[in-house]
């Protein structure tokens, strides 16, 4: 596997540091995953911008954190699933809702199951979901911009777990207590 960089502001390339600011504006800190990313300044760029661009959707915040533990727990994503495990606990996600997820179990609340279900299809199956997947997704009072919603989703994490299952991207403090493992059945075969 390559080796993988965490910068800092004054080892990341010159177009990474703007960004690497703003996020440390807005966060208090910078996470190891945007200090990988800032190797490459459009790539952090790309995943500054999809991230604020998911935020402005329709979903409520307990549903985007529902939409981005499904789409990592399918990607297998460690250092992700830790760090939204808590920040979809300080946006108001159920903590069963998210224990469920991060086991890879169906949540009790019927529309949210829909949504975690409907991300998780979309992501495994490479957005090739199946006419009765997304029309119990519809039927659960979604609609087309949802499924797009979902898709930009998607799109967010795959840059950050992409990236993390390069770079092996160690935690951060502020995940302490949340590590996970993906079940055996999602890990990639080598």
């Amino acid at each position: 596997m390559s080796q993988f960089t965490i910068h800092t502001a004054s080892t990341a390339p010159e177009g990474s540091r703007p960004i690497l600011d703003n996020v440390r504006n807005a966060w208090g800190f910078v996470p190891n995953l945007h200090n990988v990313l800032a190797e490459s300044p459009q790539a952090l760029e790309a995943y500054a911008a999809t991230w604020a661009l998911f935020e402005k959707t329709a979903f409520s915040p307990v549903e985007r954190n529902i939409v981005y533990l499904a789409i990592i727990f399918e990607n297998a994503c460690g250092y992700c699933m830790a760090g939204h495990s808590g920040l979809s606990r300080m946006a108001g996600v159920k903590a069963a809702h998210i224990a469920a997820i991060r086991e890879g179990t169906p949540i009790d609340d019927v529309r949210l199951e829909a949504l975690r279900r409907f991300a998780q299809q979309v992501t495994r199956q490479r957005g090739r979901v199946s006419e009765a997947d997304t029309q119990a997704f519809l039927a659960a009072g979604y609609d087309n911009r949802a499924i797009l919603d979902v898709i930009l989703a998607a799109a967010v994490k795959l840059i950050s777990n992409y990236t993390n299952h390069f770079a092996d991207t160690p935690l951060d403090a502020f995940m302490a207590g949340q590590e996970w493992t993906p079940p055996a059945a999602i890990e990639t075969v080598a």
